[in-house]
């Protein structure tokens, strides 16, 4: 990301601060967040108020040890700090701690609109009113107080596009700020990552005894697989960096999450070293959070290899980009009766196809093909 917007400040300026409680939330192009205070003390200035965007690595807000600590100003750090791009309803005030205005401006979050928003309307619900331009304060909410859902944000901008479509049927509206990301994420995988696939049909009759047993899914048994498969194959753990390859010891997997105007990777932390149980209890707060936009930082990184399971909407198999800069993915197609050679006889099996798709650069067919081999017989073998 080159910028976030601040959604809503949860501390006013002049407010004690402790190490770790939330300061504010900011809006990615995946996800709100929370961002908790990295030290405590008072918080004297707050530089960009809620709504406003600022670049990454920009100075937001001043913390000092203590109420009455001189704040620096022009000729130190104040010399240094951005002027912020405020909305226009946005009125810079004095607050404590002010040495004759030489400084930048304390502000206070707006009352008016970033707290009585945060009261009606999930951060979800108002990332979507942003992306689609739609004016949330306007907006009839169906939930419970009258809060603003999803769906209202969606019926509002269909209300609000009806009229723009043009004399051809046509309707013409800006990308979110998602599917951007996704563009420029995708193309430069396929410009900067030389890639294959290969493929392979797992009979998944031993995973599915298991993951029943463990109150899990399939993505939940395939996501185990290739974790405790990952320890053995470490260049698939591999990823290209500053021209150098770089081997993660962690068996992080990523899971790819479809949300309603895109999709975006959540991580699986140390996923080899947890149970079926503990990865579909894992896996299941992953997709409560991604849908509801509040992915945290550490569960939108890290991973090395991806799942994408498009078999719970009836594909058979797929190839998948890889998601830089991970060096590999994993495309996975639905579970399907089909009529095999089993012990010279014909058998029906749940079968399903896995298509892995490798960044060139870090490994060749053969090391892929090893893994994608060993991966199947651990499936196959059921040992999740």
């Amino acid at each position: 990301m080159d910028e976030g917007r601040i959604v809503a400040w949860h501390k006013r300026v002049g407010d004690a601060v402790a190490a770790g409680d939330v300061l504010f939330e900011v809006e990615t192009d995946k996800a709100t967040m929370e961002v908790e205070s990295p030290t405590a003390g008072t918080l004297r200035r707050i530089l960009y108020p809620a709504d406003a965007t600022a670049p990454v690595a920009t100075v937001i807000a001043l913390i000092t040890d203590t109420p009455d600590e001189v704040v620096p100003h022009d000729g130190s750090l104040g010399a240094r700090l951005p002027k912020p791009s405020l909305p226009a309803a946005a009125q810079p005030v004095t607050g404590p701690g002010s040495r004759g205005g030489r400084g930048p401006s304390e502000v206070q979050p707006l009352a008016s609109s970033a707290e009585s928003e945060r009261v009606r309307s999930s951060p979800a619900a108002r990332k979507r009113a942003q992306e689609l331009g739609v004016d949330i304060s306007n907006v009839a909410g169906t939930g419970p107080g009258g809060r603003v859902t999803l769906e209202d944000v969606d019926a509002a901008a269909t209300s609000k596009s009806s009229p723009a479509a043009t004399s051809s049927g046509e309707k013409r509206e800006p990308l979110s700020r998602m599917r951007r990301a996704i563009g420029e994420r995708m193309t430069r995988s396929v410009r900067e990552q030389p890639q294959f696939s290969i493929s392979r049909d797992v009979d998944m009759t031993a995973a599915n005894e298991k993951r029943k047993a463990a109150g899990a899914s399939y993505t939940d048994a395939i996501v185990a697989a290739a974790a405790k498969t990952l320890r053995d194959h470490p260049r698939l753990r591999a990823r290209i960096e500053d021209g150098q390859l770089v081997t993660s010891d962690a068996a992080n997997v990523g899971l790819a999450i479809a949300l309603a105007d895109g999709l975006l990777v959540a991580v699986l932390r140390d996923a080899d070293q947890k149970d079926l149980r503990e990865l579909a209890a894992e896996r299941e707060r992953l997709e409560e959070h991604a849908h509801a936009g509040k992915l945290a930082e550490h569960e939108l990184t890290g991973s090395v290899l991806t799942v994408s399971n498009l078999g719970t909407v009836g594909i058979d198999r797929f190839t998948a980009i890889v998601n830089p800069p991970e060096a590999a993915i994993l495309a996975v197609g639905r579970v399907v009766d089909r009529v095999v050679a089993k012990d010279g006889a014909p058998a029906v099996r749940p079968i399903a196809t896995l298509t892995l798709s490798v960044d060139h650069r870090v490994a060749d067919g053969a090391t892929a093909a090893r893994y994608l081999s060993a991966l199947a017989d651990r499936l196959e073998r059921g040992d999740l």
